[in-house]
């Protein structure tokens, strides 16, 4: 099991949100890696490779947020504990 803890980023768009064909302007934060696009309350989730608290503020209110188009947006912290080997 990995030590590792990711980041995942919720967010909210708004009325500004772009139509979303092309999710290659994701490849511009080196952070993001991986991307989804969600039902419910929020709109999308990022899984952020960042070390720590500091650096996941970082990318959610200089970067993230600095998008016309992000609403809200809502953070936590997973860890691996378990992983099927099949």
């Amino acid at each position: 099991m990995s030590e590792k803890w990711t980041a995942q980023v919720f967010v909210k768009w708004n009325k500004e949100a772009p139509v979303w064909e092309n999710w290659a302007w994701l490849k511009e934060w080196k952070e993001v890696k991986w991307a989804a696009s969600t039902m419910g309350e929020w709109d999308m989730v990022m899984w952020v490779d960042v070390s720590t608290p500091a650096d996941l503020e970082h990318f959610v209110h200089d970067k993230l947020r600095s998008k016309n188009w992000v609403a809200d947006t809502h953070s936590t912290w997973t860890k691996e504990v378990w992983k099927n080997a099949a």
